[in-house]
């Protein structure tokens, strides 16, 4: 049999829960008196952020005379998330009725509580969707 090197924790878990449920049978049936199996505890890896200057890199708006539309869309939704902070669950159900520019306001329907609720449009995403908006019906 091979010996495996540099195991990572979440498989090690993985293949105690698997044992753990075979002696969870044998504790049920009385083969064997019952002992607490534990998983190993996991640290979690620090996640690396982005720079100030990587931040600022990244919310510069494409220059429009040269950039797709596929590209405008997605600079648009990391400028979205930016700004509102929603999942993305959120983002893809919200539909253009829900865009109350009138009111500066965003109806969330579809988010983890259920319920419906409005968040703010900032002024500089209000104008960034009205682009998209005129942008994507040419």
């Amino acid at each position: 049999m091979k010996q495996e090197k540099n195991i990572k924790d979440i498989t090690i878990n993985a293949r105690i829960m698997s044992i753990r449920t075979f002696f969870n049978f044998c504790f049920e049936k009385g083969y064997i008196p019952p002992f607490k199996i534990s998983l190993m505890r996991i640290q979690k890896p620090v996640k690396e952020t982005y720079s100030d200057q990587e931040l600022d890199t990244l919310l510069v708006k494409p220059d429009m005379s040269v950039t797709s539309f596929h590209e405008f869309r997605n600079w648009l939704t990391v400028i979205f998330f930016y700004e509102t902070g929603v999942r993305i669950k959120t983002l893809i159900n919200i539909l253009i009725q829900d865009l109350l520019f009138e009111r500066n306001k965003i109806a969330i329907r579809v988010q983890k509580n259920k319920r419906v609720t409005y968040i703010h449009m900032s002024p500089l995403l209000k104008g960034y969707l009205q682009e998209y908006l005129t942008y994507r019906k040419r």
